[in-house]
């Protein structure tokens, strides 16, 4: 039988397969070993490898969705918006910035101060749009 190295403590699904193969091409055939151990793991490995592709599109999905959060929350920069403070009271000004938080949720920055997305209470138009309607008669 030929020796096979893996390197690491773990076995790769190719391997296990490999090594699969070879103790089915080597066995006694008037004594044939139980494979349903290895049929087992191959079914955990088929199914360990479907969690990790799913698990790998779920990350580009958030990744994606994260991008289009962004670039719909980056709209809102030199809009002129109502949000409230931390005691509760109204605040407007146009947003200077758009920021993410740790946690994934936008920050926007009016007035030199920083509140999250879900304190906005209203969005009026673009600093120059509210300065002309405001002069026009």
């Amino acid at each position: 039988m030929a020796a096979s190295s893996v390197s690491g403590t773990s076995l790769s699904k190719d391997a296990f397969l490999q090594l699969l193969v070879t103790q089915m091409r080597y066995q006694d055939p008037l004594q044939p070993m139980d494979n349903s151990q290895f049929l087992a793991q191959l079914a955990q490995f088929t199914a360990l490898e479907q969690m990790t592709n799913l698990a790998q599109t779920e990350n580009q999905v958030l990744q994606s969705l994260q991008v289009v959060r962004l670039g719909a929350v980056q709209q809102l920069i030199g809009t002129q918006v109502t949000v409230t403070d931390g005691q509760g009271q109204p605040v407007t000004g146009m947003v200077e910035a758009v920021k993410f938080a740790d946690d994934g949720s936008a920050v926007l920055q009016v007035n030199g101060q920083t509140y999250p997305i879900d304190a906005v209470q209203s969005v009026g138009p673009s600093g120059a749009a509210a300065s002309e309607a405001s002069t026009t008669p």
